[in-house]
């Protein structure tokens, strides 16, 4: 006897729970008597039977149809999401997924990442992108600083103070993929380079002997870098030295705290 996944939060969906009794039954049959690559033949004769209600495709809410494709040439349907739930990306060089592959190729359904399938072909393409994304570092990078030189007099940077603030926000995370700035929610250069000309001036405006008491409040891990939570949204971050204390936080740019502040 076949048998196959369900999704047991499907009652809490709400496209599922504004359809009618009719029509729920409609769709868990559909998933029941589909084959194992979510083709169904359509015996809609059958389906009103098992029902007991008159079934027909013009009579179906079109949230049902939309979740349907018509394979041409053929009384049948494809239902796409099927594939995705019942067996996540298909492998080629899977043993389970190779039956269901040879019967959407036959359909002329196996399209790649259409329906959610992954091909050898595809998989290399991602890590040729990967590769891509590393290679081009260099230039957004250099787009980046070009913004920041645009804001230059704006915020009344020098050179010095410019290019810590590009060296800080352009750092690579450990897959080198992507650089500081770009993993933030929302990130305007402009608000930044105000910000951060702001924590200079203020920072500048301390005696020596205040830095040192506001930085020997940090507490430092085995590794060596400090211990600082954010004190707009609480994140804890770890600044790697003195200088990128002062800077303050990388996610809402605003002064650390040295110890967390529960909500």
């Amino acid at each position: 006897m076949a048998k196959r996944f369900i999704d047991t939060k499907i009652w809490d969906k709400a496209w599922f729970r504004k359809l009618s009794t009719k029509n729920k039954l409609v769709w868990i049959y559909l998933l029941g008597k589909c084959d194992h690559a979510g083709i169904w033949d359509a015996d809609w004769e059958l389906a009103e039977f098992i029902i007991g209600e008159t079934v027909t495709y013009e009579e179906l809410p079109g949230i049902i149809k939309d979740k349907m494709k018509h394979i041409k040439g053929e009384d049948q349907y494809f239902i796409p999401s099927f594939i995705g739930f019942q067996y996540g990306e298909l492998k080629e060089h899977s043993k389970p997924h190779k039956s269901v592959i040879k019967r959407l190729v036959s359909k002329n359904l196996y399209k790649g990442y259409e329906w959610g399938i992954e091909t050898i072909k595809d998989k290399d393409k991602d890590k040729d992108k990967v590769i891509d994304k590393k290679k081009d570092k260099g230039l957004r990078e250099k787009n980046f600083m070009e913004k920041c030189k645009a804001l230059q007099d704006k915020h009344e940077f020098d050179n010095v103070m410019l290019f810590q603030f590009v060296e800080f926000w352009t750092e690579s995370n450990e897959g080198g993929r992507l650089m500081k700035f770009e993993m933030q929610k929302t990130f305007d250069i402009s608000r930044r380079m105000s910000k951060w000309k702001s924590n200079d001036k203020n920072w500048n405006a301390n005696t020596p002997k205040k830095k040192q008491s506001y930085i020997s409040k940090f507490q430092k891990t085995p590794t060596g870098v400090y211990k600082a939570w954010c004190s707009k949204c609480g994140s804890r971050e770890f600044p790697n030295n003195e200088y990128q204390i002062k800077q303050g936080s990388s996610c809402c740019a605003v002064d650390y705290l040295p110890e967390k502040v529960n909500a």
